[in-house]
């Protein structure tokens, strides 16, 4: 999904609540997964959001135990001004016009100087919620099931000999450092983005 459809379905969010009289200090939310393959992508996304009036708020507690992380957008107090603002200032920002902050081609969209020190940050506390929400996911499925499955293959090749068992024994050990290697470099780079957030 591109950045410009995600803003639109927002916008189309916040179009529906000014249509139906929502109070401006009623607590309204815009929750998602994150769309894209890359979380700068999404610290770009949630800037633009905070522009047209809705700030990143982390995760969203009432899905925690979704086993996908959801985060929150909170309506700013003063969104209703944003978002025309950014209308007046950005018409066709939806439609493949210039956005808040954005470089103005289409592909790829790059922040501007001025907003990269908010996105950096914006993009340090999103990958410290995700990598947060992934870290917490039980790994006892996980390392039963790499075994069984590379058992499971062996059984269905007909390769249950010596030979056979030595490959999948080394593919379930590969698998495995692969894993908990991933997880030493989640750890190192949550460190990593909390310095930054702490500066």
């Amino acid at each position: 999904m591109s950045l410009r459809r995600h803003l639109k379905r927002l916008l189309r969010e916040t179009e529906r609540d000014s249509r139906d009289a929502v109070p401006v200090d009623i607590d309204l939310s815009y929750t998602t997964e994150v769309p894209w393959p890359s979380l700068r992508k999404f610290a770009q996304f949630a800037y633009l959001a905070e522009q047209y009036g809705y700030r990143y708020d982390g995760l969203d507690p009432d899905l925690r135990e979704s086993g996908t992380p959801f985060f929150v957008f909170r309506r700013l107090p003063d969104e209703p001004e944003r978002a025309a603002r950014m209308r007046e200032r950005f018409p066709d920002a939806t439609e493949g016009g210039r956005l808040p902050g954005m470089r103005s081609w289409p592909v790829p969209v790059l922040t501007l100087p001025e907003a990269r020190r908010e996105v950096r940050l914006l993009h340090a506390r999103i990958a410290v919620d995700y990598y947060g929400a992934i870290r917490r996911q039980p790994l006892r499925p996980v390392l039963i099931g790499i075994p069984l499955v590379v058992l499971l293959a062996l059984l269905v090749n007909g390769e249950l000999y010596a030979a056979g068992l030595r490959v999948g024994a080394g593919t379930v050990a590969a698998l495995l450092l692969v894993l908990g290697a991933s997880r030493i470099f989640m750890r190192r780079r949550i460190a990593a983005y909390r310095r930054l957030l702490s500066e």
